[in-house]
């Protein structure tokens, strides 16, 4: 980050014009700053005072003969001073702990969705929480025909957790198949989370022909490759969309929306914030383009990791809204959010 110095002068009209920018999202002028001014300072010494932030590319014009609004790098140099002073968050904070431990008794995926949901509510943007693919090594796999055409794929992890996936099978399978492909895949899946576990059967029934039918290998090989499939690298859960449609003057138009919710339907989004975080012991903000996924959104991204016993990171939550979204209000719920949740996720006392 580029260091700049600002006498009093020039930070009092800085902050003056992102204030305005957080609360009106307009551009404000000389005339205005004049009046709203708690010093007796006169227009032209503030259009001098401005035209020196617009030399440091701290604030810009955007139409000819208009006020001026912040730049990225002008809202940057603010909220990096907002994380230099220590601020708490309070409001609604035993409703927040009492929500999330509820969620958390009901297992960590409800707890993370609770999350989502609290933090788009305490904003009034989008909440985000994102963790990284789950590699917990397979306990059972079942295949059960619910027609002639269809079959269940029933899948237990080692912690217990239960999921189920649709395929589709040849007409006139038997029902031995659906046995022999189970009892074939159970006697191959110690310590084996579902990827190892494919690399390994496709490679034994290719060296093994013999020792399993057609039919079962080919419901093996499609009962594998519907999870495999399904398992992307992170999981990503986004609460409040419709909050960010309420605030189309401050993404400036539907364009920018489009954009947002395509980001935030992009898988790597979700891979590439975990690596934002991985070494963070705090909040950290994106503002606008610093963030390439967010080029062309109009939008600032506020997030935090939550970590396990050993300080290693486990997720991430945070904020995403426009670039005038409250950063002072913001940022110490996210901090406090991400705190809670990694004592929830640990058994520690709040």
């Amino acid at each position: 980050m580029e260091e700049f110095y600002l006498n009093d002068r020039k930070k009092a009209v800085l902050n003056q014009i992102i204030n305005s920018y957080l609360n009106e999202g307009l551009p404000v002028g000389s005339k205005t700053l004049s009046t709203k001014s708690e010093e007796n300072v006169s227009s032209s010494s503030l259009r001098s005072v401005m035209a020196e932030l617009e030399t440091l590319g701290l604030i810009y014009s955007p139409h000819v003969s208009s006020g001026r609004l912040p730049t990225e790098k002008g809202l940057r140099l603010y909220v990096d001073n907002l994380l230099g002073i220590q601020t708490k968050f309070n409001d609604n904070e035993d409703n927040l702990i009492e929500e999330l431990h509820l969620a958390g008794q009901r297992g960590p995926k409800e707890l993370l969705s609770e999350v989502s949901a609290s933090l788009s509510g305490m904003t009034s943007h989008a909440g985000i929480v994102t963790i990284p693919k789950s590699e917990n090594n397979i306990r059972h796999i079942e295949f059960v025909r619910i027609s002639e055409q269809r079959a269940l794929v029933v899948l237990v992890d080692n912690s217990g957790d239960v999921e189920n996936r649709l395929i589709d099978i040849e007409e006139g399978t038997p029902d031995m198949v659906f046995e022999t492909a189970g009892n074939y895949l159970n006697s191959k899946i110690k310590d084996q989370n579902i990827q190892q576990l494919r690399l390994k059967i496709d490679k034994e029934i290719k060296n093994h022909k013999n020792k399993i039918d057609t039919l079962a290998a080919s419901l093996i090989n499609r009962g594998l490759a519907v999870w495999a499939n399904d398992q992307p690298d992170s999981s990503l859960i986004v609460r409040g969309h419709d909050k960010l449609l309420k605030d189309i003057h401050a993404l400036d138009d539907l364009e920018k929306i489009k954009s947002l919710f395509n980001t935030l339907g992009n898988q790597e989004l979700s891979i590439k914030l975990l690596e934002d975080v991985s070494n963070a012991s705090g909040v950290k903000i994106f503002i606008g383009s610093e963030n390439r996924l967010f080029v062309g959104t109009g939008c600032s991204l506020i997030i935090a990791p939550f970590q396990s016993h050993e300080n290693k990171v486990i997720g991430a939550l945070g904020v995403i809204g426009p670039k005038r979204m409250n950063y002072s209000k913001i940022i110490p719920i996210v901090d406090y959010t991400s705190q809670v949740v990694s004592k929830i996720l640990n058994g520690e006392n709040i």
